[in-house]
């Protein structure tokens, strides 16, 4: 069974952050809260966390996985090629609950890359996720908390009964702030298109 740690979003503790930082840079896998919905998480660049994360969401490996990142700064590490439109939308979205699909490098994972060889980027609008990132240091997976196929929950007591066995840590910073995910924008095609309609649909 995972451990169990506290967090308020909103002001989160030192020592938990570094608790949660410390549990993926071994290789960890977490459940924890993001600015949508809650998320599977570990680090990109450990391919056997990746792995464990397809497992426990019994997720294809050719869909590849959304990365949450800190900012702008970040993108050209892990992306080969930048539309020239995605820096307008980037500026206009983030940091906030919108993806953009952009070409991978070739030495991310291909489990990251799926089978388009294309990688979701987010840039969260969470203080705690950007330095959670800034302590890792790096990226972080994120895939909503929940089998693949189903609705993700946003309920507390749901999310811990399902994956609190298969995590090895599990953040708990309350109710989800969404109940839907982020909205997916293929910034690799010419116009971007919407493959998601996700947060900003709801929101309308």
């Amino acid at each position: 069974m995972g451990q169990v740690v506290h967090i308020d979003p909103l002001k989160p503790d030192r020592d938990a952050l570094e608790l949660i930082a410390r549990v993926i840079r071994n290789g960890g896998v977490i459940v924890y809260p993001t600015d949508t919905i809650y998320g599977l998480g570990c680090s990109p660049a450990n391919s056997a966390a990746v792995e464990r994360v397809l497992e426990i969401k019994q997720r294809s490996a050719q869909k590849g996985l959304l990365l949450l990142v800190p900012g702008m700064e970040a993108v050209p590490q892990l992306c080969s090629k930048l539309p020239a439109v995605f820096q307008q939308l980037a500026s206009r979205f983030w940091p906030g609950p919108v993806t953009f699909l952009l070409p991978g490098r070739p030495e991310l994972s291909p489990l990251v890359r799926g089978e388009r060889g294309l990688v979701g980027l987010r840039s969260p609008d969470s203080a705690y996720l950007r330095l959670l990132m800034e302590m890792i240091p790096g990226p972080l997976v994120s895939t909503s908390a929940n089998l693949s196929g189903d609705r993700p929950s946003g309920g507390i007591r749901e999310l811990a009964e399902s994956f609190l066995t298969h995590v090895d840590l599990f953040v708990d910073g309350g109710d989800a702030a969404e109940s839907v995910a982020s909205t997916v924008v293929d910034a690799s095609v010419t116009p971007p298109a919407v493959v998601r309609a996700g947060v900003w649909a709801a929101r309308v």
